[in-house]
């Protein structure tokens, strides 16, 4: 039991490395969750480990199942923050790193931006958020101009690089959508 884990832990640390020095980080939701998968099996492997030298030296055989519950605990726990972010990514929730009322206001700058609605923002993946919003601008301003900078402030200084604009004037607007 107790060389089996030893090999275990060891192959798990090179995964672990391996995974860590190929990836830009952690941010990544997908790689996150390969390396808390890496860390869970390195920890079993650890809690097998004591298990063994507790069970070999003292001849405590509860030892196993105690370890076991604690290393499933702290695995739980570890995963939680993954599951909760995924969950927000899948409700569409706005990305924690952005705040919608910033964006409002900033798209509000524009020169000859009168109103911005129908504003959602949300996260395709992780380190890929998305923006729809409706712009009311005046009627004598250029679109294609106003939209160009729309477009580029969002992405320069909200990281948003997935941006679908709607321009309306006087003569093309609609009410504010329910949601």
């Amino acid at each position: 039991m107790i060389i089996i884990a030893a090999v275990g832990l060891l192959a798990n640390l090179v995964s672990a490395w391996s995974l860590m020095r190929k990836s830009s980080g952690t941010a990544n939701i997908n790689i996150r969750s390969a390396y808390l998968h890496i860390v869970s099996d390195a920890l079993g492997s650890v809690g097998a480990l004591l298990a063994g030298l507790v069970m070999n030296v003292f001849s405590w055989y509860i030892a196993d199942p105690i370890i076991s519950v604690i290393v499933a605990l702290l695995i739980l726990r570890s995963a939680w923050s993954v599951i909760r972010q995924a969950f927000h990514i899948l409700m569409e929730g706005t990305p924690l790193t952005v705040n919608s009322d910033d964006v409002r206001r900033a798209l509000l700058h524009i020169d000859g931006v009168i109103d911005v609605h129908d504003l959602h923002i949300w996260s395709i993946t992780s380190g890929l958020d998305a923006l729809s919003a409706h712009l009311l601008i005046e009627d004598h301003s250029g679109q294609q101009d106003i939209l160009q900078q729309a477009v580029r402030l969002v992405e320069q200084k909200f990281g948003i690089q997935h941006a679908t604009l709607q321009v309306e004037n006087s003569s093309l607007q609609h009410d504010h959508l329910k949601v």
